[in-house]
């Protein structure tokens, strides 16, 4: 009960009442119907559309930070361990960028009223922006990104690092007792994007609407034009809508950025994965073969133990595989041979490593070519 108390108290309700100068972080705990883990799932998908790799920040955590050291658990939120990587170069880049993002079943946002006597850049009349939901869990974000910090020298920077790494993933239970390898999940974050203003909306019922009213120049700041300043007049809801709004109170310019979004870095015993998003112990090679020929496909790579090589052959529209390639390796040349073709046809690809590149741990490979055609493949990932 204290524990709903405290969240109830950095909470608002966003229905039927315009809101007065309590910060409008989102609806009142006690009517969202949305469980946290929908709630930061969804956004983080949103957030990928746009942006492959990052995590999103929906409640604007102001733990998000570029040296934070924590885990990222099952709700896709980011569990602080409190500490932060001291001796870390930080690089800051200006942004002009408007991040809007939607699920199905969302409309707008739309100009629902205006005092604006014309439309131009120099308006500064009243305007009220209007979206509506039509099912529940329906979320929509816009925001007006004006910075990314992100950390220098990703990998070098925690590999110096591991001693402090693994005392504070002892703490989280985090590190294996027996081994004393770190587990996947624990990390630092190593970049942000930060926003002036923008929401963050989603439905708690199959119909519901949100409004939004403000000066014309200072909503389009808030909203996507780096150019404007960032503030608004109101909000209303006639029905339940979470929502996260920035800056947190009516009438205000807020001079702390915000972060939107970030990037992770995990750590896999004391191999360091740059780009993590989810838990991968090897990595793999999917082939499709949507056409005739027979394919002997090898892959060989580099190892801390030497150069290895895999080999599979995929007979004509069937599937194979080559896996079990270690998190170390570098180097990796994949060769496609085409079995019957005339001129005998081999293809090549490569990468130079995998790790913080391949995301999920895979490649998926289409191959295509029907006997005497000459032959093809594409990798789903990289078209």
């Amino acid at each position: 009960m204290m524990i709903t108390t405290l969240r109830a108290f950095f909470f608002l309700i966003s229905a039927s009442l315009m809101l007065g100068a309590l910060p409008a972080r989102a609806v009142d705990i006690q009517f969202n119907t949305l469980p946290d883990e929908y709630l930061s799932d969804t956004f983080t998908n949103l957030i990928r559309e746009a942006k492959p790799g990052w995590w999103g920040n929906w409640s604007l955590s102001k733990n998000i930070a570029v040296g934070a050291i924590g885990v990222i658990g099952s709700d896709s939120s980011f569990q602080p361990s409190g500490l932060h990587l001291s001796d870390l170069k930080k690089k800051t880049l200006p942004m002009s960028e408007k991040l809007k993002v939607s699920t199905q079943h969302v409309v707008g946002p739309n100009v629902v009223l205006t005092n604006m006597a014309a439309e131009s850049e120099e308006a500064s009349g009243e305007v009220s922006l209007k979206w509506e939901f039509y099912a529940k869990g329906a979320m929509s974000a816009q925001w007006s990104i004006v910075e990314q910090q992100s950390m220098s020298n990703t990998v070098d920077t925690i590999q110096k690092n591991m001693d402090l790494l693994k005392s504070a993933a002892q703490d989280m239970n985090m590190l294996n007792p027996l081994t004393g390898e770190i587990t996947q999940g624990f990390g630092v974050i190593t970049g942000v994007i930060l926003a002036k203003g923008g929401v963050n909306l989603a439905s708690v019922s199959d119909s519901a609407q949100w409004s939004i009213s403000g000066e014309g120049k200072s909503l389009k700041g808030m909203l996507g034009n780096a150019k404007g300043s960032a503030s608004y007049s109101s909000v209303e809801s006639s029905s339940n809508v979470v929502s996260v709004v920035w800056p947190a109170a009516p009438n205000e310019v807020a001079e702390e950025l915000v972060p939107v979004a970030y990037t992770f870095a995990s750590i896999h015993g004391e191999t360091v994965i740059p780009l993590w998003i989810d838990k991968i112990n090897d990595f793999e090679l999917v082939f499709q073969n949507n056409g005739s020929y027979a394919v002997i496909a090898t892959v060989s790579y580099n190892t801390p133990n030497g150069r290895e090589e895999k080999s599979t052959e995929i007979t004509g529209f069937l599937k194979g595989a080559i896996g079990d390639i270690p998190l170390d390796a570098t180097s990796l040349a994949l060769k496609l041979e085409f079995v019957g073709s005339i001129p005998y046809t081999v293809q090549y690809d490569s990468w130079n490593t995998p790790l913080g590149t391949w995301l999920t741990g895979k490649r998926h490979i289409d191959i295509w070519g029907w006997w005497p055609e000459h032959p093809s493949f594409t990798i789903h990932e990289e078209e």
